[in-house]
């Protein structure tokens, strides 16, 4: 079987689309099948252009024309949008005949493109719906929930999902949300398959054998992490504001590590504030991923008020590979909030109550043991739902439903053959 990715970053780039994408891509190259990633040139905050073409690991690259502006202004961002949407339509139409496409969501709707493409040349399509739009865009204030643009997005939306041949959600409450919008009888076209970690590459780190504490001299502190994109998704003012009541605790430092659209905020609260406790870090490389996260000792994911179901923040896996516990900030009917509560892997606190979330790092900071069980369950349950493995098996099932069949063995070997025969070519 020949698949062709579509997202619009992919390897080196190290948004979490992309580090996910690769290792999917990797793993079906692994398991027999021709796998073509089609990205584009540019990077997630912007800069050089990456190659037009590349092979990563058996991952056949196409990249397609796109500006690279990056994430820090609005209109650069969109100006990379639709440029990328122009840019992919062309390399589409040009790739070699592939049998099925695979269609995230950055940018918002480029599954249009992979519908129409895919339909006039034959090709099974899936959705892989990591943000719902544009809902998202409606509960971060982007766009009013009844105007016009609203409605007309959210029928193409709707059009795109219901005209696809499947339909791939991250949790149970995204699958909730999209039957809403295309109705409870398509059900069966669509699977829950979470995002997922690599649990090898990233596992428990003692501090004695982490060179990432000791290089920002974090030996002895109690590090509250939050370790990734700071985004408009993300819910930092309640962070903030228990790092300002805890500022007379030099030993409970609030690290940041990564960049986006919310970090001059960080730094600003911070600066105003005058919070010695307050760490900003860059990004820092994959291979380094397992040290940085050991660092912490209460791993944060925050999602802002109103998004449960809308996006599941992929750090999630990686905290709990680490075997750390997962500290959440944000809607507490979303389901990493359930999956905390009914796992005992860390604690869940509302969006706004600065004082609850201080009170809940206070006692784990007073409370090693209790951390420690925590961190266990957390790995616990990486290693028995959300491991690479078990999701790269979950793709290969929902890519044999497109074609109707009962077991993944009926598409793989076929595609070694076709393969060999390209490569030959």
């Amino acid at each position: 079987m020949r698949l062709v990715i579509l997202n619009q970053f992919f390897y080196p780039d190290h948004s979490a689309t992309s580090q996910l994408m690769t290792e999917l891509a990797e793993s079906l190259v692994e398991r027999g099948l021709f796998v073509t990633a089609l990205a584009g040139r540019g990077r997630y905050n912007g800069g050089d252009k990456l190659s037009r073409r590349d092979v990563y690991r058996g991952v056949r690259i196409a990249r397609a024309w796109a500006t690279s502006f990056g994430k820090s202004t609005t209109v650069g961002r969109i100006l990379d949008y639709l440029s990328f949407y122009i840019g992919a339509t062309w390399t589409l139409l040009r790739l070699p005949a592939h049998d099925a496409i695979m269609s995230l969501t950055t940018p918002p709707l480029i599954g249009v493109v992979a519908l129409l493409i895919g339909r006039l040349r034959g090709m099974r399509v899936i959705m892989l719906v990591q943000d719902v739009y544009p809902d998202i865009a409606v509960a971060l204030g982007a766009l009013r929930p009844s105007s016009p643009m609203t409605r007309l997005l959210a029928w193409i939306s709707g059009q795109m999902l219901k005209k696809s041949d499947r339909i791939v959600v991250l949790s149970d409450c995204m699958r909730r949300r999209i039957l809403e919008r295309i109705g409870s009888d398509q059900a069966s076209r669509i699977d829950v398959i979470h995002n997922w970690a690599d649990g090898a590459d990233i596992c428990p780190v003692a501090d004695s054998n982490n060179p990432f504490v000791n290089e920002n001299n974090l030996s002895g502190a109690f590090v509250v992490l939050f370790s990734g994109n700071f985004g408009r998704v993300n819910e930092f003012s309640t962070v903030l504001e228990a790092a300002r009541l805890l500022r007379n605790r030099p030993e409970i430092v609030f690290l940041f590590i990564g960049g986006g659209a919310r970090e001059n905020e960080i730094r600003e609260f911070s600066r105003s504030h005058g919070l010695e406790n307050i760490k900003v870090l860059p990004y820092q490389p994959k291979d380094r991923l397992r040290y940085s996260l050991a660092a912490g000792d209460a791993l944060l994911v925050t999602v802002a008020d109103g998004l449960a179901g809308l996006c599941v923040p992929s750090k999630t896996y990686a905290i709990m590979a680490a075997g750390k516990p997962l500290l959440f900030v944000g809607d507490t009917d979303s389901d990493i909030a359930r999956l905390i509560s009914d796992h005992n892997c860390g604690a869940v606190v509302p969006a706004g109550e600065g004082y609850r979330l201080m009170e809940v790092i206070t006692r784990w900071s007073e409370s090693r043991s209790e951390l420690q069980q925590l961190g266990s369950s957390a790995r616990s349950l990486f290693e028995e739902r959300f491991s690479r493995e078990q999701a790269v098996k979950y793709y290969l099932e929902s890519l044999a439903k497109c074609y109707s069949l009962e077991s993944t063995s009926n598409i793989v070997p076929q595609q070694r053959d076709t393969a060999i025969k390209d490569t030959a070519s």
